[in-house]
């Protein structure tokens, strides 16, 4: 592989890691275009999304995955534990679920057209919201129990997540402010354990399932994208905690829709064969997503710092 090419993926993992990491998410809506644009193949590209959320989010997980509550009643028993167990179960029939439509529609195009659906429905939900509403999630101290909503939530999130090669935290993080009412901090933290749990069922079969050189290119690509995201998605959960510390949650999460935008932009570039636009559109929004996540995290850092001084 070009030492460059190599490069570039090393820094598609960061920023996609940086943002997984600050929104409880994945990356691989961002990654995914972005491989996408590379001209990666299709399963490669999603086998290898996937792998790359294994070591990268489990650092995190492991030193928030206490906090979450484990006692009787609490979120981890009545949330994070029926999702995580629905979400294996989902991730394992992804990909069998992608080749059976890849064969119906004959074209590999499905996975992409599906991903720009989703992108969509999840930037309607992100303005559809109440902010009122989330306010009163963080007031919110007893977990509901909804348990039907809870699987079937998290049966579909690892189908879709399976097939695309995403996290997951696109779809749960809907489910878990707006149907079981949990506030932002354990929303992040159950969304990452999510992630991992995702990702690591999704990724199964197409190790299990690929040629190969399939499976060696798939964990080259992975492994490169491990490098930046290790670092990154560790990176982006503590800006997070500094964001939330200082009140300001609302404002990171409203900013999402704009990089959302962006992507859609990019695969829509993808779809109509126009590559370079595609490529710009990914590079621009990169950049801007790290610059305004760095500006408003210490911006936010001076917030705290002043109010303790205060």
């Amino acid at each position: 592989m070009d030492p460059l090419f190599s490069v570039l993926i090393v820094l598609i993992g960061f920023v996609a890691s940086v943002s997984g990491g600050f929104w409880g998410l994945g990356g691989g809506w961002f990654i995914l275009p972005c491989l996408f644009l590379a001209n990666i193949d299709v399963r490669i590209a999603v086998g290898a999304c996937l792998l790359q959320m294994i070591p990268s989010t489990f650092p995190t997980v492991l030193r928030q995955i206490g906090d979450i509550g484990w006692k009787k009643g609490g979120w981890g028993m009545v949330v994070a534990l029926p999702l995580c167990i629905a979400c294996t179960i989902g991730g394992l029939l992804g990909d069998p679920a992608g080749i059976y439509l890849e064969r119906m529609f004959e074209s590999r195009k499905i996975h992409q057209s599906l991903y720009l659906v989703l992108l969509a429905w999840v930037l309607y939900d992100l303005y559809r919201q109440n902010v009122k509403d989330l306010v009163a999630n963080e007031k919110n101290d007893k977990p509901l129990s909804k348990m039907p909503q809870t699987l079937i939530g998290g049966f579909v999130t690892g189908l879709v997540s399976g097939f695309l090669g995403i996290g997951g935290g696109t779809m749960t993080r809907p489910l878990m402010t707006g149907i079981l009412k949990v506030p932002e901090k354990q929303t992040g933290q159950i969304a990452r354990l999510a992630i991992l749990v995702t990702a690591t069922a999704g990724s199964i079969p197409y190790l299990v399932g690929g040629s190969g050189e399939q499976m060696n290119m798939m964990l080259i690509v992975g492994a490169l994208l491990t490098v930046g995201s290790i670092i990154g998605f560790s990176l982006g959960a503590k800006m997070h905690s500094v964001v939330l510390k200082a009140g300001k949650d609302q404002t990171a999460r409203k900013s999402f829709g704009l990089i959302v935008i962006m992507v859609m932009a990019g695969l829509a570039c993808k779809l109509t064969e126009m590559i370079h636009a595609g490529q710009i559109i990914m590079i621009i929004s990169g950049v801007f997503m790290l610059a305004y996540l760095g500006l408003l995290t210490v911006r936010c850092k001076s917030i705290v710092k002043g109010s303790l001084r205060g």
